[in-house]
């Protein structure tokens, strides 16, 4: 697939309304990376540079140019880089500058991370807040939506290392207080999976045919919300 300029443009602005949530959150555990800024490189088109500091001191920054399609020409979304650039950072597989790493003209290095970024995409490995992040945005609708979402996200909560439970309503509670309902966070293989294949689609269905009271967990008290609702069997087919 070939993208002309207004289509690579457009990917990077997602890119950069993706990467405003890590201004002022650290990108990568461990290490207090935040954002400090999000730029087009003239002379590298169809890539984004991801210029990362420790939140202190400027002379830390390092900028990191990352590919906006993969290697097919498909668009790769802008929470799948975070989450490349998030594993690749944490794993130190990123290579360490030097005197000889080219600089931009504010004088910050500049390190090439397409081939750790098409690696990724090639065998994804999410880490377990990703697929937090996708589970609640799920469910997130735009402020001013148009029409209003049949189920809106009250809260969310991480449970363990392969589950969250995520608090909601219907646009009629008036205030009631939410369900919670619990979702898997990865797969039959162990692996961190980002984004719950079917759920937002189904759980409407669902609690409007009643079949959502079958997977009540009347056991489970919880102060946040009016019942709880366990998904996770249902969802991986066990």
């Amino acid at each position: 697939m070939q993208w002309n300029a207004v289509g690579l443009s457009g990917l990077h602005s997602q890119l950069a309304r993706e990467l405003l949530n890590w201004v002022a959150a650290p990108l990568a555990a461990g290490k207090s990376l935040l954002v400090r800024g999000v730029v087009e490189p003239g002379d590298r088109p169809g890539a984004g540079r991801v210029i990362l500091w420790d939140g202190q001191n400027l002379t830390t920054s390092v900028g990191y140019d990352v590919p906006l399609v993969d290697a097919e020409g498909g668009n790769i979304p802008p929470a799948d880089l975070a989450a490349a650039l998030r594993r690749e950072l944490s794993g130190q597989s990123i290579p360490e500058c030097t005197e000889e790493t080219p600089r931009d003209a504010f004088g910050i290095p500049v390190i090439d991370a397409t081939e750790l970024v098409h690696d990724f995409m090639e065998r994804p490995r999410f880490h377990i807040t990703d697929a937090l992040w996708a589970a609640g945005a799920a469910f997130a609708a735009p402020l001013e939506a148009e029409e209003p979402a049949e189920l809106r996200l009250r809260g969310f909560l991480l449970l363990d290392d392969s589950s969250c439970r995520l608090y909601l309503d219907t646009p009629d509670s008036e205030g009631a207080p939410p369900i919670g309902v619990d979702l898997p966070l990865r797969d039959e293989s162990g692996l961190v999976t980002v984004g719950v294949t079917g759920a937002s689609a189904a759980l409407p269905t669902l609690l409007d045919t009643g079949e959502l009271e079958r997977m009540r967990k009347n056991d489970d008290q919880d102060p946040y919300c009016s019942a709880v609702y366990d998904l996770v069997g249902w969802l991986m087919g066990s």
